[in-house]
């Protein structure tokens, strides 16, 4: 008989492995220290966080390690070990890396420090690392499940406060609803084509009718994962509901592993010649709109927290027009930006909600506008980090942000779709008005009588968001050698697309 589980292949999937043992170590721990006659922050209940982190950090050295290893299709066609999925689940660490660097002190802060929650977190990111480089049909909607059942729990991990639950319970109505959607569709594109390989869709003889009916229905599942309007209406509520280090980690992990698997399956079964130019119209449609109604609605939202769930609806549109790019019949461009731009709105987007997180206990009150005035003078270096996350956010040079939109727009003028440029371009613009609108309360308006001083971030906090803040910067004025990466991993993994 020979080896299901050859040690080559295994190697392939180790930081998968590292994530869910050490999620799985943290529990045990946890149990055994739950009786130990120390304060909830004492020693032993810090060695917690440093499991997790150090779980991640492995999983991030053994990634680190096979890059730039030569591409391979591993358990019987179940995943796919290449550049690509290596990039996306660099950037998925790195978003998990922050988040647990992160929170140690804010849940403290909150008295809800517990071993589940770091447990939840890597357990998510174990199985978007999965999703990211599936392969096959059924890992593909099991790795999904794995890691938004532990999303739809962080929502609602604040369980006493009504606004989480709310939260939490319609994204997990919404997510049910849409893997049914998802899962149809995949079950459909089964019967069209007769494999449940993903690389093998796009070449495979169909049935028009019904692999038509089943790319409908996946996309719908897909739309949901990432935010695409109309399938958004779950990202206010659970947004604003879940704890803010939480929402940051949702809002920039969940949409990598999303695009990661979105980018795959469209590539893929764009090489149907029937499929290609639906797809791409499909997907210029969803994207303006998504730009449109993202930037529309965030300029009248009150709360911070709710702006940035409106700008992250906003961010998905620009990230669709690199795949309306990329498979573009004119003149197909690359889905490199992609890539680049989902590292730079991980830096940006966490770094602002790590900022959030930083200047007081989470609750409505704390999360207006007016909760950020005269925060130049109580908290100088957190505004200037908000400040950096803003510009980069709405597109100004020199920044991470600036440099994402622009290769994003490039291609799309490329294929052949400048109008879809220009209204990236023009609703650009607008989103201008409500990021500056935060620095413009920081800096030029002063602190109201009864606010207090916002209280000093952890170390961890102060770090992630420090570390963030440098990164925008210095991509902005290096960006090169990202986009080289980035384009290095798309034609690693699909050639010229």
């Amino acid at each position: 008989m020979t080896n299901p589980f050859p040690l080559e292949e295994v190697r392939c999937i180790l930081p998968v492995l590292l994530l869910f043992a050490a999620a799985t170590a943290v529990l045990i721990a946890d149990l055994f220290l739950r009786g130990w006659n120390e304060p909830a922050s004492g020693p032993p209940k810090r060695l917690l966080p440093m499991l997790s982190i150090l779980g991640a950090g492995a999983a991030g050295f053994f990634l680190w390690r096979d890059w730039g290893s030569a591409p391979a299709v591993v358990f019987h066609g179940a995943l796919r070990a290449d550049a690509f999925a290596h990039a996306m689940t660099a950037i998925i660490l790195l978003g998990t890396l922050l988040t647990l660097v992160t929170t140690a002190a804010y849940l403290r802060r909150h008295g809800t420090e517990h071993g589940e929650f770091y447990a939840l977190i890597l357990y998510a990111a174990g199985g978007m690392a999965l999703f990211a480089a599936a392969n096959n049909l059924i890992v593909l909607f099991v790795s999904l499940e794995t890691f938004s059942l532990a999303v739809y729990i962080l929502a609602g991990y604040f369980r006493d406060e009504k606004r989480a639950v709310e939260g939490a319970l319609k994204y997990f109505i919404m997510g049910g609803l849409a893997s049914g959607f998802l899962l149809l569709g995949l079950a459909f594109l089964f019967g069209a084509s007769g494999t449940i390989r993903l690389d093998d869709l796009g070449r495979s003889p169909i049935d028009q009718p019904l692999f038509l009916a089943g790319l409908g229905l996946s996309m719908t599942g897909f739309g949901f994962k990432v935010g695409v309007f109309p399938f958004h209406s779950w990202i206010p509520d659970a947004y604003e509901g879940a704890p803010t280090l939480v929402t940051g980690f949702m809002s920039v992990t969940v949409k990598t592993a999303g695009f990661a698997a979105l980018v795959r399956f469209v590539l893929e079964l764009s090489r149907q010649a029937e499929a290609g130019p639906a797809l791409a119209q499909v997907l210029a449609w969803l994207s303006a709109g998504t730009m449109i109604f993202g930037n529309a609605v965030a300029l009248v939202q009150g709360s911070v927290k709710r702006m940035l769930a409106y700008s992250a609806i906003s961010h998905t549109g620009y990230l669709l027009i690199g795949l309306v790019a990329a498979i573009a019949p004119e003149r197909g461009g690359s889905s490199a930006p992609v890539v680049f731009y989902l590292l730079s709105y991980t830096l940006m987007t966490f770094g602002a909600f790590a900022v959030l997180g930083s200047i007081g206990q989470d609750g409505p009150e704390n999360e207006t506008f007016e909760a950020f005035h005269g925060l130049s003078q109580r908290r100088p270096l957190l505004a200037f980090a908000m400040l950096v996350f803003m510009i980069s956010l709405a597109g100004i040079p020199p920044t991470a942000g600036f440099w994402g939109k622009l290769y994003l727009f490039r291609e799309a003028v490329y294929a052949g779709y400048w109008p879809l440029a220009l209204v990236g371009i023009l609703t650009s613009i607008v989103s201008v008005y409500y990021y500056l609108r935060l620095v413009v309360v920081m800096y030029m308006q002063p602190a109201g009588e009864g606010a207090s001083a916002a209280p000093a971030p952890g170390w961890g906090a102060a770090l992630a968001t420090a570390a963030a803040a440098a990164a925008v910067i210095a991509i902005g004025f290096f960006p090169q050698t990202l986009l080289d990466q980035s384009v290095a991993s798309i034609q690693a993994a699909f050639g010229a697309r």
